[in-house]
């Protein structure tokens, strides 16, 4: 079925970055010619970029995949997006609207055929798609799948937004194949481009959170996120968290809660990553696969970087660095998860609409498990800092991260958790997530 692209102009924007990259190799490897790439780094910064967007694949990978890519005509920034009006493709990252110099696109995107990743699977795969999305929670919870059916020995692929490099060609060239996806709601806005949903979909939970993807509109937002099941049929199968019984779907749907989940992995505490650990569980019984292979999967999980991840201790210090949480409920279940009167918690970054609500609920929680003291930069020091000396917490604004990390660390005493879990976006003083996660990490490895 993909022969019926082969002929067609395809420009893909962003060539350096994980999706356009995968995207790119893909097309590259099928042998199609008329590929054009767009990325607004410059000539001599692309190999810079390029090495950034792939810093955890191994050196020798990135240059191999490198080679291949440069070999295609790239426009780079004084000719980004240059004839852009003559494909008949666009592949597009799933972020592309949240950068200025792709306002040009906005005419285009609404076209049949301005595509994602996500498009090309759902549009040209035939094995079983999973796919998973939610406020909170969605990239724990399909590397537990993931996890779980390596465990039972299934030909399982692990993509999204969060994930290094889509292998299309081993997807496509391979037989019984399972993809697990981490679907965020920048992607699920490309669901309507081919009608079409995962055979089986997983809601995690829905809160307000990235409403500047959706003119600050939660509505929007929720509506979004249902088109993970919006083109689903009735053989299909929705799974959801219990709080989200009203959603309707043509599919059949199952729930799951994280009452009387117990899992024997310190990696896994808390009610939230519990949570994620009962959608799992609910995947892999309706996969059919042993209650040895759950567990196996289940006490082999290791946490991604940023989630709720354990470095180790320096002199009984304990650096927990939960830098991809950027809701304050995100930040509420990793303050619920560690001792009391122990945790020195990091605030950072920008917050398009700050929602004193949901703020108070976290200073509330902060009050009732006594955090010791708060560090807080960037742009949400401007209304958040107010509040939080309104509530008479110990707050401390510092000029950056790095400031509040020093600072945490001169507060701590020996049993007490340096906790970054930002309640804000990475947007300002980061390019982006990776980024502020990698500033935490480098700094306890110091």
């Amino acid at each position: 079925m993909l022969n019926e692209l082969r002929d067609k102009n395809i420009h893909i924007v962003g060539i350096s970055g994980t999706e356009g990259s995968s995207l790119a190799l893909f097309l590259i490897a099928q042998k199609f010619k008329k590929i054009t790439g767009h990325d607004f780094s410059n000539r001599k910064d692309f190999k810079k970029n390029y090495d950034y967007y792939h810093q955890e694949l191994n050196k020798k990978k990135v240059e191999e995949q490198f080679k291949k890519i440069s070999k295609l005509k790239i426009n780079f920034k004084n000719n980004y997006l240059k004839n852009i009006e003559k494909a008949d493709i666009i592949l597009v990252p799933s972020s592309w609207f949240r950068y200025q110099v792709n306002n040009k696109l906005k005419k285009y995107s609404k076209d049949k055929h301005f595509w994602n990743w996500y498009n090309l699977l759902l549009y040209y795969f035939k094995g079983t798609l999973i796919g998973v999305t939610g406020t909170a929670g969605k990239g724990t919870t399909t590397n537990l799948i993931y996890n779980i059916l390596k465990q039972a020995k299934k030909n399982v692929f692990l993509v999204g937004n969060s994930w290094q490099l889509i292998d299309f060609n081993k997807i496509f060239s391979s037989s019984n194949v399972y993809i697990v996806a981490e679907i965020s709601n920048r992607t699920l806005t490309f669901a309507s481009k081919v009608k079409k949903s995962p055979d089986i979909s997983v809601i995690t939970n829905i809160t307000k959170n990235h409403l500047d993807d959706h003119q600050g509109s939660f509505k929007k937002y929720f509506k979004t996120k249902l088109n993970i099941t919006k083109y689903q049929g009735n053989k299909d199968l929705l799974l959801l968290n219990n709080d989200l019984r009203n959603i309707k779907t043509k599919a059949k749907k199952q729930y799951f809660s994280f009452k009387n989940i117990k899992v024997n992995n310190n990696n896994l505490i808390g009610e939230h990553l519990l949570s994620d650990v009962a959608a799992a569980i609910k995947v892999a019984q309706v996969l059919k696969i042993s209650q040895v292979n759950i567990n196996n999967g289940l006490n082999s999980f290791t946490s991604r970087p940023g989630r709720l991840q354990y470095l180790g201790d320096k002199k009984g210090i304990h650096f927990i660095n939960d830098a991809a949480s950027t809701r304050s409920e995100a930040t509420i279940y990793a303050i619920q998860a560690l001792p009391k009167n122990k945790v020195n918690l990091i605030l950072e970054g920008s917050r398009y609409k700050l929602d004193n609500k949901q703020y108070i609920r976290l200073i509330k929680v902060i009050k009732k498990y006594k955090v010791k003291n708060i560090l807080i930069s960037g742009q949400i020091c401007n209304k958040l800092f107010p509040l939080l000396m309104k509530y008479r917490v110990n707050v401390i604004k510092t000029n950056n991260l790095l400031n509040s990390i020093k600072q945490a660390y001169k507060l701590s005493v020996k049993d007490d958790y340096i906790l970054l879990s930002p309640s804000a976006e990475s947007l300002g003083a980061f390019r982006d997530y990776r980024e502020r996660i990698k500033l935490f990490n480098d700094y306890f490895k110091q």
